[in-house]
């Protein structure tokens, strides 16, 4: 099968072309800079620049393409993950592609974070596209643990957390593997969520990372006064009923950082 990748040098969407690839299909990336040994289509969802010429003759979309980073999400959220998900919804189905997945977060609703707000606009857009669809969602990936906790150790010898927050991360090969199997499979509508194998408290992760990477600081509980802080603690993003991951954050970071082994 011939399988668009949205955000295909991505945190996950690499991932799945690496799957697609192994599996035998032809996996094309759609990014906005060049894709270095791909197989790869310039586009622009926050202008629907490329769009129409990237879906051509493609069979299937796993769209990871999003406005991830922070400033990003704030200036140009809604113009990519939802307007840009219409604009590569319309643009398939005049192009006859067969099957959009869409790559989301569990347990997003009623969460108190403008992202979240933006990526369930964009799921609604999927549920209303005319063609085929899947929405796929999964829990924090183990890079974005790392993201976390580098933001919060920006003070000399400290790491300054609200130990509480409870997170499930999974590893994106995992799901980019999944992302694969759905993509060449048929469309299933909704379904189940996808999650790591440990439901883990921020300071657990904290301190593995900390060995890992050879940090010497010191863990300072920093309650956070805000609602998104106190739906962390709650467990708002977890789905310890769906452990479908296998590799741990330990795991995880044994496989990044291999001199920390010895």
């Amino acid at each position: 099968m011939n399988v668009l990748v949205t955000g295909g040098t991505g945190s996950v969407g690499r991932h799945v072309v690496r799957h697609l690839r192994e599996a035998g299909h032809r996996a094309v990336v759609m990014s906005r800079n060049p894709a270095d040994g791909s197989d790869w289509r310039q586009a622009e969802l926050g202008t629907g620049a490329g769009v129409a010429e990237a879906v051509a003759g493609m069979d299937a979309i796993v769209h990871a393409g999003s406005a991830t980073l922070p400033g990003q999400q704030l200036r140009r959220g809604r113009k990519v993950d939802v307007d840009g998900t219409r604009l590569l919804a319309e643009a398939a189905a005049r192009a006859g592609v067969k099957h959009l997945v869409y790559v989301s977060i569990v347990g997003m609703e009623g969460v108190g974070y403008p992202y979240y707000k933006v990526k369930l606009a964009a799921e609604k857009v999927v549920e209303e596209a005319p063609l085929p669809w899947t929405i796929f969602r999964a829990t924090q990936f183990h890079s974005l643990m790392e993201v976390f906790l580098s933001a919060f150790s920006r003070i000399p010898g400290l790491t300054t957390i609200d130990t509480r927050w409870r997170f499930q991360p999974v590893d994106a090969s995992e799901v980019g593997a999944r992302l694969a199997e759905r993509a060449v499979g048929e469309a299933a509508g909704r379904t189940a969520d996808f999650g790591g194998p440990q439901v883990r408290d921020f300071g657990s992760l904290a301190a593995s990372w900390l060995k890992a990477t050879g940090r010497h600081r010191r863990v300072v509980q920093l309650p956070l006064p805000f609602g998104f802080s106190r739906q962390l603690a709650a467990g708002r993003l977890l789905c310890p009923d769906h452990k479908d991951g296998k590799i741990t954050f330990e795991q995880y970071l044994e496989r990044r950082y291999p001199a920390a082994r010895g």
